[in-house]
């Protein structure tokens, strides 16, 4: 089967650089412990067995000529999986030596002659744990969806099980598209893509009225503050390069909806005014505190994507002061920002620039990346995030791979232009995993970060938690 990519997920692919590698990546901490008959063999079985219920694993990329169209998905079910799944040792068994090692692996571009998809086995863990670092490609797997697809990997107790649907036959794979028919297809893109444009202009001057009155509707309500405001220069945005590094910490799931409940917010505001009390330590520290608020972007489901394992996604910009000392206050504030950036988003469309996504061709996407990285443009791009949170709902039960218990599982996602971090936090059991991705020639101590934000929690538990 054959499938082209949407607009948006050929954009991940285009825009890619050395200095913004375009990984999803997610760190279970396993333990054989509390599971039964474990074995590195066993997880390779596990892998192998279940590989055909992971369609983005199967699938390679057919490139257009001069990538004038977007790119096709060739699934194949005969992958080798001695390219995909490698084995490392910790040198020392701390999660600083696992985030050192997480940050190596995703400075490296995937094969793109090969499913975009590799996973490592990491030994050498505290307490005999292990460690699976898993890293695909963008334009293949994130969001909700692609989450549904790495479960198929798990189960829910530690007895064996094989995957609930058989695989397939073993037989000749089918051929991919090829050159002429993919050259056939890209001609009449070219051809269908004027038409393309005009109805995408068309919907926008339709649209164009109820827009901008929904626009006022929101400036009315919380007035110019409900409008995105630049981000301000700090120590930890700017031009990328293509370092990483990654740090790992947990905070209660409890002890945040306790919050939640008594301030009367979400529960992702919670984890936005810890993130923002978090960040504002590690700027304190370094004298570095913006006189006015930085901001985040957060990632928010649009709906979903037109490939497996994908869903549209839109950002929001939500403003986190840094100068607020009263916990309640400081979620207050929080609060309505989201609410204003959410109903901001809805006015101006959550798909408007996957739309716009859809008609540009990836070549103009990568000549533009090409002329801004050989003329040294980054530093004159304007900021418009310092940096990324997501909040991801993960499992409510213990799981299980391959005999071993999911002890944790921290997600990362990518760092977008300006920003230097991404903080990605998902609900496992009874906490909330959180996984930080940075460039460490922007933030120079991850780990400072990480570290805080379990006590950033239990500051705003003892202030509003009676």
């Amino acid at each position: 089967m054959t499938e082209q990519l949407s607009g948006m997920d050929a954009a991940f692919l285009a825009l890619e650089t050395p200095e913004m590698p375009m990984h999803v990546v997610g760190v279970l901490v396993l333990d054989p412990s509390g599971g039964a008959d474990y074995s590195a063999e066993r997880l390779r079985q596990t892998i192998s067995e279940r590989l055909h219920l992971m369609p983005p694993f199967c699938r390679r990329l057919v490139t257009t000529p001069l990538s004038l169209d977007k790119p096709y998905w060739h699934y194949d079910t005969s992958v080798d999986l001695t390219e995909h799944v490698f084995t490392e040792t910790l040198p020392s068994a701390d999660l600083r030596a696992l985030g050192d090692l997480v940050g190596d692996i995703t400075t490296t571009l995937l094969d793109r002659d090969k499913p975009l998809w590799q996973l490592h086995i990491v030994d050498g863990l505290p307490d005999g744990q292990v460690g699976l670092i898993a890293k695909v490609h963008h334009s293949t797997l994130y969001g909700a969806a692609g989450a549904e697809f790495i479960a198929e990997l798990l189960d829910l107790s530690p007895e064996h099980a094989g995957p609930a649907r058989p695989a397939p036959s073993v037989g000749e794979a089918p051929d991919p598209p090829g050159a002429v028919d993919v050259a056939r297809r890209t001609a009449l893109a070219q051809l269908r893509r004027p038409l393309a444009i005009g109805r995408l202009v068309l919907s926008g001057g339709r649209n164009a009225v109820g827009t901008v009155r929904a626009l006022g509707g929101v400036v009315n309500r919380y007035g110019r503050s409900a409008l995105p405001a630049p981000a301000p220069r700090t120590v930890i945005s700017g031009p990328l390069t293509d370092r990483r590094t990654a740090a790992f910490t947990a905070i209660s799931l409890e002890d945040a909806k306790a919050v939640k409940d008594a301030a009367g917010v979400k529960l992702n505001d919670v984890v936005l005014a810890v993130v923002a009390l978090a960040v504002r330590r590690y700027l304190e520290h370094r004298g570095a505190v913006p006189a006015k608020s930085v901001v985040c972007g957060v990632p928010v489901n649009a709906g979903e994507g037109e490939t497996s394992g994908t869903n549209t996604l839109a950002t929001m910009l939500v403003s986190l002061p840094m100068d607020e000392d009263d916990g309640a206050a400081l979620l207050t504030e929080v609060h309505q920002a989201t609410v204003a950036a959410k109903e901001f988003t809805a006015a101006v469309g959550p798909t408007a620039i996957a739309g716009l996504a859809e008609v540009t061709p990836p070549a103009a996407l990568s000549f533009v990346t090409w002329l801004t990285r050989t003329l040294g443009l980054t530093t004159m791009q304007p900021t418009l995030a310092n940096f990324i949170v997501s909040n991801v709902q993960g499992p409510p039960i213990p799981l299980y791979l391959a005999g071993a218990l999911v002890d944790a599982i921290f997600p990362l996602g990518p760092l977008l232009p300006g920003a230097g971090m991404n903080i990605t936090v998902l609900s496992n059991l009874d906490r909330l995993d959180v996984g930080i991705m940075a460039c460490p020639d922007l933030v120079d101590d991850v780990w400072e970060i990480a570290e805080a934000m379990p006590d950033c929690l239990a500051e705003l538990t003892k202030a509003l938690v009676r």
